[in-house]
């Protein structure tokens, strides 16, 4: 070895399988094969299993399935986060419900992949998860505060939101609701907007801002950079947005199954050209979640 040269060796990060189907397993063990950095150190087929060789073997990351005999993975999960809290859970289940995704994150992890998408999904949702952020498959919903019945509209609208914020990564955010008359947009819920922002985005005109962008166009509207964006340039926007330190924005359509456009969900950065992948976790299937939710509570069912 040259003298003053230094080798960096990449970390082995320690996983634990939990599947109780064998040819799963062996499955999920070649997809990781793929990664020299990534080490399968044990396996497991059952829920108590899992919490015993968590708390003796200390993972970097737990993958874990929910149907498991013995002791069902979403209790695994919680166990496994008193016992040994630096390991990172990542579910991989057949089960695509709204209220088991949300249940699954809620207890802390880091993310879910739904089995049919495993093979595409599951290394991206390693690497996600190991970086410490957070990966759902596309299409599946976390349940919104729509099911919970003692949630007025508006709290529903502000967790609404503050989910947006978690997934994107984003800084800060609001979700205006489209009023048919004016054809303008109106802030429903926000979060970390001054009022200097929320009085000057309070109405908002078709192709006014990338909000407004995304109602003209109907389909999701990502600004990059406010810098130099041409729906920006030469506008008192840019200004307001400066002012509130954002440099980059994602603004939705909520639109419902049957097509009618309800609101726009946006998310703001103070950095430019947010990570694409992290966009994208606001999936449009959990878009049109919230703009069924809108529908239900402020427009007549046709």
């Amino acid at each position: 070895m040259k003298k003053g040269v230094i080798h960096l060796t990449t970390p082995i990060l320690k996983i634990l399988i939990v599947e109780d189907y064998k040819p799963f397993r062996r499955f999920i063990c070649l997809a990781l094969q793929q990664r020299a950095e990534l080490q399968v150190i044990e396996e497991a087929s059952d829920g108590l299993e899992a919490v015993q060789k968590a708390q003796e073997l200390q993972p970097d990351l737990v993958l874990l399935d929910i149907g498991l005999p013995n002791l069902n993975g979403l209790e695994a999960g919680r166990r496994i986060r008193k016992v040994f809290p630096n390991s990172k859970i990542l579910f991989l289940s057949q089960e695509s419900s709204p209220d088991v995704v949300r249940e699954a994150l809620i207890l802390g992890a880091k993310g879910y992949v739904h089995k049919p998408r495993a093979a595409s999904d599951l290394l991206r949702a390693v690497e996600t998860v190991l970086r410490g952020e957070q990966f759902v498959s596309d299409g599946l919903v976390p349940a919104l505060p729509s099911t919970v019945p003692s949630l007025d509209l508006g709290s529903a609208l502000s967790e609404v939101v503050a989910r947006a914020i978690e997934l994107a990564g984003a800084d800060m955010g609001n979700l205006q609701i489209l009023d048919h008359q004016t054809n303008s947009l109106h802030i429903a819920a926000q979060s970390g907007h001054s009022r200097r922002f929320l009085e000057f985005f309070n109405i908002v005109r078709p192709n006014q801002g990338a909000c407004g962008a995304a109602v003209s166009r109907g389909q999701r509207v990502i600004v990059d950079d406010v810098a130099d964006d041409p729906i920006f340039r030469g506008t008192e926007l840019k200004e307001i947005l400066f002012g509130e330190g954002i440099r980059a924005v994602q603004s939705i359509p909520l639109t419902t199954a049957s097509g009618q456009l309800v609101g726009v969900l946006s998310t703001h950065f103070r950095v430019a050209k947010p990570s694409r992948q992290q966009l994208f976790q606001i999936t449009d299937a959990f878009a049109q979640e919230v703009a069924e939710l809108i529908r239900s509570k402020l427009y007549v069912v046709a």
